[in-house]
């Protein structure tokens, strides 16, 4: 099951492992699973906050956590890995320590300042940390496992959650944040443990053309002894990081906001169709990832991911199409819409990070890993409005199917750069 195929006791014994960050951070979305639903009701809850302490801490967060990411991608802030991943933890703790008692705007606007930027922080280092704690043919297996573990975990958090708040009384909520708060700890201890394994790697790696193993502190040498400039590494990675702009403003973001929205509003279905598509959705993919991945070993990972969005799109055409049907279909179709859209999903986790790895040298890992988390942040921002453009249609038929034909877009696009890229690497060659 593990990276090692080792037992689970093993994880004790080998402090820094990839295993055993995952585990931690697994922990870790666990209990951000507990405060993950309930956070706008809580802050809706507050006599001097309601809705507009709701706005507010969505709005600071969101736009800390892409100016975080932003001032890595640029390389205005220079860290290294382990460094950046535990002051990004340091700071989610803060954040959340201070929502516990979040009652007044000033305090939820610095808690929200340092969950979001914490949070960008945190993405940009641990993907290079646990890329440099793995052999390059495990990647995709670790990242698929990682995936979900960490979908599962929010799932499992988030239903104990609703379990202690339907048994307890709601102001057990705020003991969540709490909870969350400290639940982030054992992944810095985690981060903290790696650095000597780190160190092992990169003293035992053999160099390469491109120069040394990497700088196991997460420097941006480029084995000539300067930081690459911002624009050579975006020439690098622009088709990852507009691809990842794609998948979070055309799928993530559609199945989180539009996807609820168009089930009860258009498609009339009732609300427990919501939470049953989302359970459905992490049921699959805890399920299927380790057989997508396996199914996918051995072809190219932009091919992954072509995979990942063509499912997507499939998911949208057959819920678009039984959109018109009786509700009884209507319900099937939401439910096969979510079945699909996490086996694209699983295609997606274990494709996506091995692509990025593979475009530039360990020592800029950061900082291309930070320009696609910068994307990222812009689809969850961009995506709902685009949701609800389509869905001002009133056809719940216009919206997936639109939404399919713009997924069935960036595959072909995708196929023709690939087939572009053969073509001019047989010319070379030739």
């Amino acid at each position: 099951m593990w990276a090692t195929d080792r037992p689970f006791r093993q994880f004790w014994r080998r402090p820094g492992s990839a295993d055993l960050i995952i585990l931690a951070h697994g922990l870790a979305s666990f209990c951000y699973g507990l405060v993950f639903p309930y956070t706008a009701i809580y802050l809706a809850g507050k006599p001097a906050l309601g809705t507009g302490g709701v706005a507010v801490y969505y709005a600071v967060s969101g736009s800390a956590s892409l100016t975080a990411a932003l001032l890595l991608a640029m390389g205005w802030v220079k860290l290294p890995r382990v460094t950046l991943g535990v002051l990004g933890n340091g700071l989610w703790l803060a954040g959340y320590l201070a929502m516990s008692v979040a009652g007044s705007y000033p305090l939820v606007i610095a808690a929200a300042a340092a969950i979001g930027s914490g949070q960008g922080c945190f993405l940009a280092a641990v993907i290079p940390i646990l890329n440099s704690l793995i052999a390059p043919e495990n990647r995709r297996r670790i990242f698929a496992r990682r995936y979900a573990i960490l979908n599962g975990t929010l799932a499992g958090g988030s239903l104990v959650g609703g379990a202690l708040t339907f048994l307890l009384h709601g102001s057990v909520i705020t003991y969540f944040f709490l909870i969350n708060a400290l639940g982030i700890i054992p992944t810095a201890l985690a981060m903290l443990a790696s650095r000597k394994r780190q160190k092992i790697a990169f003293e035992t790696a053999p160099a390469s053309a491109d120069g040394p193993g990497g700088d196991p502190g997460g420097g941006t040498d480029d084995g000539t002894g300067r930081a690459m400039p911002t624009l050579a590494i975006l020439k690098l990675t622009l088709p990852v990081v507009l691809f990842q702009l794609a998948v979070y403003m055309l799928g993530f973001s559609q199945f989180e906001a539009t996807g609820p929205l168009v089930a009860k509003g258009l498609m009339r279905l009732p609300l427990f169709s919501v939470s049953l598509m989302l359970t459905v959705n992490v049921l699959v993919i805890v399920a299927a990832q380790r057989l997508v991945s396996r199914l996918l070993e051995g072809r190219p990972e932009v091919t992954g991911l072509q995979v990942g969005v063509g499912l997507w799109a499939v998911a949208y055409c057959v819920v678009g199409l039984l959109a018109f049907a009786p509700a009884g279909l209507r319900l099937v179709g939401l439910i096969s819409y979510a079945v699909l859209f996490a086996l694209g999903e699983c295609a997606y986790s274990c494709s996506f990070y091995p692509w990025l790895i593979s475009t530039v040298r360990e020592s800029e890992l950061s900082r291309a890993n930070a320009m696609a988390n910068s994307m990222m942040g812009i689809g969850i921002f961009v995506g709902p409005s685009i949701g609800v453009g389509l869905v001002l249609s009133g056809s719940a038929p216009v919206v997936w199917l639109s939404l399919a034909a713009c997924c069935a877009a960036v595959v072909t696009v995708m196929g023709l750069a690939a087939r572009r890229k053969l073509q001019a690497q047989a010319m070379t060659a030739g």
